[in-house]
């Protein structure tokens, strides 16, 4: 017998997402943001119009994943490497989101291991940032062999609140 949990798990689509998907991205950044300011920002998404605007196309010219499910998009992860020769053995996920109605389906642990699987093929390890309060994902992170090797005190500033980030890297036996 098929769980209710795995059953909505299959209905799930993961696909690279695009320029073309750019209002269903816009939409889940502007949630994600919304909900969870002190997680997600940048600064074009500070300032806001064309700027922003830019950096998402940017963004789904990279490795931008998107979880389709019921018809629309309900979760996000993406993947870089950085341009400078010397980090380019160091890949990086970042933006990882998945709504609300979503969660504790394992669409997060499917999107951090199929972002895995790309990192694994070009670079020798991956890493990311988490705030210390994330604990579910700290342990989806930690379930997809991410280890934290260090905290950033007060990595985020919100008016008089301060949030501490740990950094997680996964390596890779090449």
């Amino acid at each position: 017998m098929i769980s209710h949990a795995a059953r909505r798990q299959a209905d799930v689509e993961i696909r690279r997402l695009t320029v073309d998907d750019l209002d269903v991205f816009r939409d889940i950044r502007a949630e994600a943001l919304r909900t969870h300011p002190q997680t997600f920002s940048s600064p074009e998404e500070d300032e806001g119009g064309e700027a922003m605007m830019a950096a998402y196309r940017r963004w789904l010219g990279g490795m931008v994943l998107g979880a389709f499910g019921r018809g629309s998009l309900i979760g996000v992860g993406g993947f870089y490497v950085s341009s400078d020769k010397r980090l380019q053995h160091r890949g990086h996920i970042y933006t990882v989101y998945v709504r609300e109605d979503g969660r504790g389906q394992g669409i997060g642990d499917r999107l951090i291991k199929e972002l895995i699987a790309h990192a694994e093929a070009c670079v020798e390890q991956v890493h990311l940032a988490v705030l210390v309060e994330a604990t579910a994902a700290i342990r989806t992170y930690q379930r997809n062999g991410f280890e934290i090797y260090g905290t950033d005190p007060a990595a985020v500033r919100m008016g008089e609140t301060r949030y501490d980030k740990h950094f997680m890297v996964r390596k890779f036996s090449h």
